[in-house]
């Protein structure tokens, strides 16, 4: 009974009756190729790999998995777009406008994000290794779980973003504004943090092993469990660290005699 049931799913599905894959509307696309501009269409699964969008209006377009490798889309409006598994590899989305943008899923691998405004943007397990984020707005975004290894965050704004778990080692955030972060269980090994504000940022639970921490601003912040290497750090309005003291020798029997 199996083997004649697979016999039809592969004789129906060339017929189209069963496939995974979502075509974009053709009428959507081609308006979007010819005008710049197109808010609110269906442009899911459409292949735009190496398109030139610099400055397109996509505002609550939905081009959940699609294909914008190598990509231009310098300035474009993308607030509320939905962006769930599309693959921006190496995309160029400096100064893009992704507020409240879903990017649950994906892959912003050597994207360049400069300047780009991420604000409430659903960035859940999204791939950013190696991409470009300086001076990018990332306030409140959800970066849950999120694959940011050897990311460039320098002067990003990270303000009570949440960033559980995610995974941000030999990652660049010098100068970043983490101020009331979420970063419970969050790997920052090797990463760089020289000058950056984790002023009442939660870092319980996290990673911190070999992490560049000079002039860090950690007032206030919550480091229960928190792992920081062979090193104990005493908080003040920035973190000085030294090595831990020896313990007291042991007492022996002569201490407790009066002389």
């Amino acid at each position: 009974m199996r083997l004649k049931i697979q016999a039809v799913i592969m004789m129906i599905a060339p017929l189209g009756f069963i496939t995974g894959a979502i075509a974009a509307d053709s009428d959507d696309l081609q308006r979007l190729l010819t005008t710049n501009q197109c808010p609110g269409c269906d442009l899911r699964g459409a292949d735009l790999s190496a398109a030139q969008l610099s400055g397109a209006n996509l505002f609550q377009a939905d081009l959940g998995g699609a294909i914008l490798r190598q990509a231009d889309l310098r300035s474009a409006n993308l607030q509320e777009a939905n962006l769930y598994n599309a693959d921006l590899g190496g995309a160029s989305l400096a100064a893009s406008n992704l507020f409240k943008a879903n990017l649950h899923h994906a892959n912003l691998q050597r994207a360049d994000l400069r300047e780009a405004d991420l604000g409430q943007a659903m960035l859940g397990r999204v791939d950013l290794r190696r991409a470009d984020l300086r001076d990018a707005n990332l306030f409140q975004a959800n970066l849950g779980q999120a694959y940011l290894e050897e990311s460039d965050l320098m002067n990003s704004n990270l303000q009570r973003a949440f960033l559980f778990r995610a995974n941000l080692e030999r990652a660049n955030l010098t100068g970043a504004n983490l101020l009331g972060a979420d970063l419970r269980g969050a790997n920052f090994s090797d990463a760089d943090l020289t000058g950056a504000s984790l002023v009442g940022a939660a870092l319980n639970d996290t990673n911190i092993n070999r992490a560049q921490l000079s002039n860090t601003n950690l007032s206030g912040a919550l480091l229960q469990g928190t792992t920081l290497g062979p090193v104990v750090c005493i908080i003040d309005q920035s973190v000085n660290c030294a090595a831990p003291p020896a313990p007291p020798p042991p007492l022996l029997p002569a201490d407790f005699w009066d002389d």
